[in-house]
């Protein structure tokens, strides 16, 4: 094809441009394509002789020779039969140009003989050469891959047979590799002195697969078409990832997540994504953090610091969660559901610590301010808050707490006090936060209420005592018994005339004292010099009987106090036997008796001038504790109670299953049947509801 012809080109378009316009089209355009067959037929049958070892792959040569000298001679043939391509062919139906019937012989050719099956092999072989690294003749790959994409042969023969040999090969070297996959070493196990040959952990087999998928797409760039791609990354992945996803987790996934290897955990997710295998991830991602919870949760001596642990544990998970699982919802829910099974398995126990925790942090915001914000800690306090199942204790809890603080002033700032009831009102509604709110507003009311009173008492006779009254709605706070206590007449006169002021601003209101809750500030001589004392009420009604007398009896203090031996005994218990013994008494011992006598200690001494004298506190943590459930469980059935009614009032009629069911709908906190079954007795009984008498289950509503 390729011999030079005596004419110019120019002359043999002139002899085709004659011959078509004498009506010889047909038999030129036979004899060019019978000569292109005759030619194709002939080289392609001397290159399939050829052996496929002979040095520098003579197959893939010289058939990459012929296609380029092929469509170089083509090329020139279409231009010496322009004028039988614009005319003969354009006015013939079903007839080819030269170029495409050029192409189709070549095509036809490969088709009818073994050289296809051979070409795919020998090209398939070049690229196992490149995976493995190996010299492989890529010259020869881009055209051959091109030939075969201008044949269009490329999806129909080839790519089926690329496809399964990548699965081929990928196979045989995942499970190669998936064989000596070691686990990761953590801190508490030994570190072999040198890895084994061969042998990789997850982290690094995952990187081989990003590092093959990589190569595979430079692959596609260089001499594949880009409608390639997705078919043969998946093929790669599926052999690598998809079909060994078991075994990649159970190996090293808690290792991976306990070494916060976030990067690494990226590479999974995104491979595991790819192959849509995340239920196996979120199945796994589920079980580690049940475990890390309940281990948590389990341990009773970890009571002190369970919320902190909490917290850090949410934090981390969250973290691995936004930067290896990019927030993924599905994974994001397997999270939430496994909190809230584990946070709620010590039922109300959680509640308790969370408000303790609070406390702590509003009593001293200082440590939190300085790490991140105290706003920051609160809302992770709330994120936490939000899987609590009995919201109610809760709430019973921290109002217990606010109180003291407030009480107290120990609270470190009131501006993160409304912070932290916004947040939970936001929550919860406004109805959740209601009494605290109250309890809030109470403190302010109660400091402008103290100012008017002192501009009140201005131009009066001076008083000797100091006054400061809080005002509690009794429907905000928290139930104080009253305490029976006889104070001393200066502060009971200051009483009065708070009481009298108060009357006249707010007709109708009935106060009530808890001298129980009461702090005083108490100046004292004593032989090393003036010392303010910083005590409880009843400290200090104790402590002035000794102004008038320097000793009194046990019986004597009583009689002048009117308080009850319990609370008497541990008042002069930290007067007289504590840290600071503003009080001598005899006999010496570390217990009260009530034959004891008590003494003014004028040589009390220390190097502080204001001295704080703390109460022997009664070991009713628990008594409180008990009494909070109790309520909060009364309060519950109470709320079952009207549920249920509501319930069958709108229904009139319910069997049991459809009651239960819209019952533990309505009910924000877990009840047991037994508990549910125990109140419908009880409003059987009362004659608000009835069974059927037909159908025992089958409830009906009694008007």
């Amino acid at each position: 094809m390729s011999r030079p012809t005596p004419q110019g080109l120019e002359e043999l378009y002139r002899d085709c441009e004659g011959l078509c316009l004498h009506k010889y089209g047909s038999d030129i355009y036979a004899m060019v394509q019978a000569e292109l067959e005759s030619y194709t037929r002939q080289r392609l049958s001397d290159i399939s002789r050829q052996h496929d070892d002979l040095v520098g792959g003579s197959v893939l040569v010289q058939t990459e020779q012929f296609w380029q000298g092929y469509v170089q001679q083509l090329a020139m043939i279409k231009c010496i039969f322009l004028y039988l391509d614009r005319t003969y062919v354009l006015q013939t139906a079903n007839v080819a140009s030269i170029w495409s019937m050029g192409l189709a012989v070549v095509r036809q050719c490969l088709v009818d003989t073994d050289m296809k099956t051979k070409l795919v092999r020998l090209i398939l072989g070049e690229v196992t050469k490149e995976r493995d690294a190996r010299p492989a003749n890529h010259p020869a790959l881009v055209s051959l891959v091109q030939m075969l994409v201008d044949l269009d042969l490329f999806a129909q023969f080839f790519m089926p047979s690329f496809i399964d040999a990548t699965r081929d090969y990928f196979s045989k070297e995942s499970r190669r590799l998936i064989g000596s996959l070691a686990a990761i070493q953590t801190e508490a196990e030994p570190v072999p002195a040198a890895q084994p040959a061969g042998v990789m952990t997850v982290p690094q087999y995952l990187a081989h697969v990003k590092r093959r998928l990589e190569e595979e797409t430079q692959r596609v760039a260089r001499y594949l078409i880009p409608s390639s791609k997705t078919v043969l990354l998946s093929a790669t992945v599926s052999e690598l990832v998809e079909r060994h996803t078991e075994r990649l987790l159970s190996t090293s996934f808690e290792a991976m997540v306990d070494a916060h290897m976030v990067s690494d955990l990226a590479n999974l997710y995104s491979l595991l994504l790819s192959v849509n295998q995340l239920g196996a991830l979120k199945r796994y991602w589920g079980l580690y953090v049940k475990k890390i919870g309940l281990q948590l949760m389990q341990a009773p001596d970890l009571d002190t610091s369970l919320v902190s642990d909490m917290l850090a544990l949410k934090r981390r998970l969250d973290s691995i969660l936004q930067g290896a699982f990019q927030s993924n919802g599905v994974l994001a829910h397997a999270q939430r559901d496994v909190f809230e099974e584990f946070i709620n398995s010590r039922r109300g126990k959680i509640a308790q610590l969370m408000t303790k925790y609070i406390d702590q942090c509003m009593r001293s915001s200082e440590q939190a301010a300085s790490e991140e914000g105290i706003d920051g800690l609160l809302d992770r306090i709330i994120a936490l808050f939000r899987y609590v199942h009995g919201k109610d204790l809760f709430e019973a809890y921290y109002r217990r707490d606010l109180a003291k603080r407030l009480i107290n002033d120990k609270s470190a700032s009131i501006d993160t006090e409304w912070s932290m009831l916004q947040k939970m009102r936001m929550e919860c509604g406004s109805g959740y936060t209601k009494r605290l709110e109250g309890m809030l507003r109470d403190m302010a009311d109660s400091g402008d209420l103290v100012k008017k009173f002192a501009s009140s008492q201005q131009g009066r006779e001076a008083n000797t005592v100091g006054f400061h009254a809080v005002i509690l709605t009794q429907a905000f706070w928290p139930t104080y018994e009253p305490l029976p206590l006889v104070i001393p007449r200066e502060a009971e006169r200051m009483q009065e005339q708070f009481v009298q002021f108060y009357n006249e601003k707010h007709n109708g209101r009935n106060l009530q004292w808890q001298p129980n809750l009461g702090t005083c500030l108490l100046k004292v001589e004593f032989d090393e010099g003036p010392k303010e004392l910083t005590l409880t009420l009843i400290q200090a009604t104790v402590l002035l009987l000794f102004s008038d007398c320097r000793e009194l009896s046990y019986a004597q203090i009583q009689a002048n106090t009117g308080l009850e031996d319990v609370e008497l005994k541990r008042t002069l218990q930290s007067l007289a036997c504590g840290k600071h013994r503003v009080l001598t008494k005899e006999p010496k011992s570390r217990e009260v008796a009530e034959t004891d006598s008590f003494a003014f200690n004028a040589a009390f001494k220390s190097p502080q001038v204001r001295v704080k004298i703390g109460q022997i506190l009664l070991k009713e943590a628990e008594k409180e504790t008990k009494e909070v459930e109790e309520h909060i469980q009364l309060d519950r059935m109470y709320r079952v109670d009207a549920a249920i009614m509501r319930i069958l009032k709108a229904r009139k009629q319910l069997e049991h299953t459809a009651l239960m069911t819209e019952l533990l709908g309505q009910l924000k906190f877990a009840i047991s049947l037994a508990e549910v079954k125990e109140r419908i007795d009880t409003l059987i009984e009362r004659d608000y509801m009835k069974r059927d008498d037909a159908n025992p289950s089958l409830y009906l509503y009694l008007a």
